[in-house]
């Protein structure tokens, strides 16, 4: 009986870890919600949040990648046209 008493402490104790530690992984961003609404942005790195009351159901990863549209200094003429000036 006592031994079914501790492993279930146990079990808690390992769920309750589980619930708390959050790895943000590089190049992502984790949305913090506490009882439904928006409370906070993680970003980078290892966090530590409230267990059961807080969540993380919005996950983002962010974009460094460049713009499918060029930038205007890249669509200038080439240096070997010759110019009508």
């Amino acid at each position: 009986m006592i031994l079914f008493a501790v492993l279930g402490l146990a079990v808690l104790v390992l769920v309750v870890i589980v619930k708390t530690a959050v790895v943000v992984p590089q190049q992502q961003a984790f949305v913090v919600e506490r009882l439904g609404k928006y409370h906070s942005t993680l970003s980078a790195g290892f966090h530590v949040l409230l267990p059961f009351a807080t969540s993380t159901p919005s996950r983002r990863r962010r974009s460094t990648s460049p713009s499918r549209f060029a930038s205007p200094a890249t669509t200038s003429r080439s240096p070997w046209t010759a110019s009508s000036t």
